[in-house]
């Protein structure tokens, strides 16, 4: 094998190899094919860190949002006491946990120095079920112990490393002061449930009005993971599940009383928590990454054998000299090895130059993916192309006929060219034609309405704000030129909501559940320009604290439900709110975003600003944004005035003010990444495509010059002779074009099931990206055949 390697070296810089062809379409081919399967590979790698990660469960909430509806919908949070409840009444569990996010906040220390992090509360059983490895501290111990947390080694590097016993402060609760008692090694990135501090659970109280930790209905927010024992199945334990739950939950008389509706629990694999909800995206990357492998493939093959074909002879020769079949398939093996590592070591070097800007597509760090569940499988694959990849020309290459030594070789036909060729066009029209759908579907969600005013929307939070200084930052705010409107609420649609039910009249049954956006004030719809039709909208004058809007789809079903002409004027109750007048029916508004949006309804209650000052005043983490509607003309460095403005009366000066124009964009950054991928793969499937293309019609011009050279003699003109050999060509690209387009419109198709707007696929798209196609093989093959047939023909006859 040493020899073969060395034979294989020496060919790589001989002139007709076409070996820096190669390298180029392998690097390209690799690069991008290596990036999105190690992408693919890196979504079922989640939580696979953790020790026995294939007996972790977590616990998802199955139940129907109303009694119309048949289907289960299914949830990722459960109350507080399902996890306790679990490990104490069903057998084969071994270990359950909990955990309740409180989300990114900012924390200060003592020396008033701030740093970001992602909080949790946790019960003291995590690490039986999910552990980390401690740098210091016993997380059990701190678990159990009021008002004290452990950080993560990236939060302890940041604040200098020896930081136990230090006191921090969250910014969104004032006033709660928490020890640090440990550190724990940082979570990977590919982890489905992510924090950075975890405060003991006890300590709920002290962040929450209500501590739901031990109930058993309602307040659905606990995330709940269960370790099973060695050999236990999952469905198994259905039986006891729902005894526990005719126990604690009464399920029995709440499905008789909700008229069917029920609540029931199952068991999910961590592992496959992650890659189960992006399962459309996993296939459409990993349809696109093979594409690209394939088409390089096929154009190293194509050009693999073309170069072979002048070796002919050295075949010959190998073999009178006493070289048998497996060694000369031993020497193809061994060139295509020292080419695909010479391509790979440039696959990573070029993965390396793009890696800021992968990663920014991906959204995580590219050395994420360096574990097991990725790495293995791709060396499989690298391995399992080389051995493919030298078979068929090993193959060609060992059968040549000894006699071809003696005799010039010419390849008699091109069929196999043809079938290498049309797979790249395969390849080249299906993702391009993905490519135009992608970016207008990309066009089309940015631009769509999503029913409520973003431009010129800005918005900020009340948060380690003093009550007593909110009155004065909106007068600071409204006296801003260009700034129009100044109103409050609790959230924006673009972060979508929390949800409560509305109940029967009787209060006996939960209706449905709705996207509560909980409290405004007067002037919050009119900041987003959402109109109230039918009704009111809040006025001061006409409205009083906890009064509701609700939106079109809510008041429909109302109608159903209890039998109502007209809305505007009754009475209902909503749980969390209590009995509460309807005021006003406004549109249904894009929740969320339109790839994954809330298709609840929706509802507003009312607040005017003195009754936000006075809940602030009595609750000080409770937080709400600050609304602002700027004139177009005016917005130019109204970002910067409004966050000096918030910093004033904020005592860190660490005010944040964000464009809603910008959030919304920023949703769609997974789309963009999409569409961008997309792009980079148009463009190396087409410079393969080309490179094989250019490779093909010179192998096939100069194999063919006698023929150009004889068809001139005979009063040929140029047009004739280009249209004779780009048909041939075009025959073979049209059906294969016509395959791309057909798994182009198989896969787009299913990727746009993700959206609630869609662009309509139009027959244009595909005729369009076509003839893109096959006016771009014409012109390529146009230019090399019409290079060979200006040459004077006597040259290609004159040793006739």
């Amino acid at each position: 094998m040493k020899n073969f390697l060395k034979l294989a070296f020496r060919r790589l810089l001989r002139k007709g190899e076409h070996t820096t062809t190669r390298i180029i379409s392998l690097i390209a081919g690799l690069a991008f094919g290596i990036l999105l399967l190690s992408e693919v590979l890196y979504y079922y790698s989640f939580d696979s860190f953790y020790p026995n990660a294939s007996r972790i469960y977590i616990v998802q909430e199955n139940f129907k949002r109303d009694k119309s509806s048949n289907k289960m919908d299914s949830w990722g949070r459960v109350s507080g006491a399902v996890a306790p409840g679990l490990k104490a009444e069903v057998p084969g569990i071994e270990a359950a946990t909990r955990l309740n996010s409180i989300g990114s906040s900012v924390f200060y220390t003592e020396d008033k120095k701030s740093y970001s992090a992602q909080f949790s509360l946790a019960d003291e059983h995590l690490f039986d079920v999910l552990p980390r490895p401690m740098i210091n501290g016993n997380p059990k111990d701190i678990l159990s112990s009021p008002m004290t947390c452990m950080i993560s080694s990236k939060i302890a590097n940041e604040m200098g490393g020896d930081i136990t016993g230090k006191i921090i402060e969250l910014k969104e609760y004032p006033g709660r002061k928490l020890t640090i008692a440990g550190v724990f090694e940082e979570l990977p990135e590919n982890t489905n449930y992510e924090y950075d501090v975890l405060i003991s659970m006890i300590s709920t109280g002290q962040f929450f009005s209500w501590d739901g930790s031990t109930n058993w209905l309602g307040n659905d927010r606990y995330y709940a993971a269960v370790k099973l024992a060695p050999g236990v199945d999952p469905e198994s334990l259905a039986p006891a599940i729902r005894k526990m739950q005719i126990k604690y939950q009464d399920i029995e008389s709440l499905e008789q009383q909700q008229g069917g509706m029920v609540l029931k629990y199952t068991l999910k694999p961590i592992k496959k928590l992650y890659s189960s909800g992006v399962k459309d995206m996993i296939l459409i990357l990993a349809t696109i990454a093979f594409a690209v492998l394939f088409v390089s493939l096929m154009n190293y093959t194509l050009l693999t054998l073309s170069a072979l074909i002048k070796r002919a002879k050295s075949s010959a020769i190998h073999k009178t000299c006493g070289a048998e079949a497996k060694n000369l398939q031993q020497l193809i093996f061994s060139e295509t090895f020292v080419l695909f590592l010479i391509s790979f070591i440039g696959a990573f070097l070029l993965i390396l130059v793009l890696k800021p800007l992968a990663e920014a597509q991906v959204g995580h760090k590219l050395i994420s993916v360096l574990n097991p569940v990725v790495i293995w499988p791709l060396l499989f694959l690298i391995i399992t192309l080389v051995i493919l990849t030298s078979y068929l020309p090993g193959r060609f290459f060992s059968r040549v006929p000894v006699a071809t030594a003696f005799r010039n070789f010419q390849q008699k036909k091109n069929r196999w060219k043809l079938v290498l060729l049309s797979f790249q066009f395969v390849g080249a029209s299906f993702i391009l034609t993905m490519l135009v759908i992608v970016s207008m579907q990309y066009g089309s969600i940015i631009n769509a309405n999503h029913g409520y005013r973003t431009k010129g929307v800005y918005y900020g939070s009340t948060s380690g704000m003093e009550a007593e200084k909110i009155s004065t930052l909106l007068n600071e705010l409204r006296a801003v030129p260009g700034v129009e409107t100044v109103g409050m609420g609790c959230g924006v649609p673009i972060e979508g909501a929390s949800g409560n039910n509305i109940n029967s009249p009787d209060k006996e049954k939960e209706l449905f559940n709705v996207a509560d956006f909980y409290w405004i004030d007067e002037n919050y719809l009119s900041i987003l320009n959402i109109p109230v039709p039918e009704g009111e909208g809040f006025t001061q004058q006409n409205s009083v604290t906890n009064d509701v809007l609700i939106s079109e789809k809510g008041a429909e079903k109302l109608k159903v439900f209890n039998g109502w002409k007209n809305v505007v004027g009754e009475q209902v109750d909503i749980s969390e709110h209590g009995q509460t007048t309807i005021r006003g029916v406004f549109p249904d508004f894009i929740i969320n975003t339109i790839t994954a949006p809330d298709l609840r309804p929706s509802v507003f209650f009312y607040f005017p600003q003195e009754k936000f000052e006075q809940v602030r005043a009595e609750r000080s983490s409770f937080s709400f944004y600050i609304l602002l509607e700027v004139n177009e003309t005016a917005e130019a460095g109204m970002s910067k005035k409004i966050t000096d403005i918030f910093n004033q009366f904020l005592p860190h000066q660490d005010a944040v003010v964000h464009s809603l124009e910008q959030e919304q964009k920023y949703s769609y950054q997974a789309e963009k990444g999409f569409r961008n991928a997309m792009m980079a793969g148009n463009i190396v499937i087409l410079l393969i495509t080309i490179i094989g293309l250019l490779g093909y019609t010179s192998n096939e011009a100069a194999r063919r010059r006698k023929e150009l050279a004889i068809r001139r003699i005979s009063g040929a003109n140029l047009t004739d002779i280009l249209r004779a050999f780009i048909v041939d060509l075009e025959y073979i690209a049209i059906p294969a074009v016509l395959l791309g387009l057909t798994g182009a419109w198989i896969t787009a198709h299913k990727w746009m099931q993700n959206f609630a707007s869609k662009i309509d696929l139009h027959w244009g798209i595909f005729v369009a990206c076509s003839l893109f196609v096959l006016l771009m093989v014409a012109v390529i093959a146009a230019a090399n055949y019409t290079r060979t047939a200006n040459r004077n023909p006597v040259e290609a006859l004159r040793y006739e």
